[in-house]
């Protein structure tokens, strides 16, 4: 039998890098590339890299199969695991999801991206005190990792700990403060202890409007109705084109009907 042909290290690695920096065109070249070097046959780590690129694309069904194809002993099974977990959530298979983590906790209990993809099930599942937990071990094994701790502060926001979502990412942002998501994430949380965002010199009119509307939605998460309402009616103003979701946001404002939050993603 004719061996898969080994992939080199650097082109992998960059497959990764340009995933982690959400350039996913970007990433469909270099897997495109890669694949036609091996002509079809299989290689785990190109399958999962794959695989992790169809769910960020949304089409989480044609990773399933890449996914189940990775051995059960090959050493990114906790990472697989949790594409697997993150496909099945984008499925809404959410019962086949939860069965996963159970029966790997104790492989994978040392690896971050397993607490990570745990934390994104119990958050699908309305626990985000248990997110939280997670969340806590992958900040703990990657302590350097900006978004394992991101991902920890939206769970902080969604379990109701405004202050401390607020603390930690205002030490993020001032660790990336290149980082939008960061910053929105940081005027919600702000948002719901009451705070109005400040604009900053180098804010557009577009990213300001989103600032005041992510802490209206932060207000309005708080139950701060009148604080919430002000900030998206100021966002209304400044948004350069119209925006049909602002108006919505709003609009519930004079309505009983409160929605859950909407955090910004990387």
């Amino acid at each position: 039998m004719e061996a898969t042909p080994a992939l080199p290290i650097e082109s992998l690695a960059a497959v990764d890098s340009a995933m982690a920096g959400a350039r996913l065109v970007e990433a469909s070249e270099l897997l495109d590339r890669l694949e036609t070097q091996i002509a079809g046959q299989h290689h785990p780590e190109l399958a999962l890299l794959r695989a992790e690129w169809l769910i960020a694309v949304g089409r989480a069904g044609e990773a399933l199969p890449r996914l189940a194809a990775i051995a059960a002993d090959h050493q990114l099974r906790c990472r697989a695991l949790s594409a697997n977990m993150l496909a099945l959530l984008a499925t809404a298979a959410l019962g086949d999801a939860e069965r996963l983590g159970p029966a790997e906790d104790v492989l994978c209990s040392s690896e971050p991206v397993y607490w990570r993809g745990l934390a994104r099930l119990q958050l699908a599942r309305g626990r985000p005190a248990e997110a939280v937990v997670a969340l806590r071990r992958a900040a703990a094994l990657e302590p350097t990792s900006i978004d394992a701790q991101g991902e920890l502060a939206v769970a902080l926001v969604e379990a109701g700990e405004g202050a401390a979502a607020a603390q930690l990412l205002a030490a993020l942002v001032r660790r990336d403060p290149g980082r939008p998501d960061l910053r929105l994430n940081l005027d919600f949380a702000r948002g719901m202890l009451g705070e109005r965002p400040a604009r900053a010199a180098g804010d557009d009119d577009m990213f300001w409007s989103r600032r005041l509307q992510f802490a209206g939605l932060g207000a309005r998460q708080a139950g701060r109705t009148r604080l919430a309402e002000a900030m998206l009616g100021q966002a209304l103003l400044v948004r350069p084109r119209h925006d049909a979701e602002l108006w919505r946001q709003y609009g519930e404002m004079s309505s009983s009907d409160r929605k859950g939050p909407s955090f910004a993603r990387h």
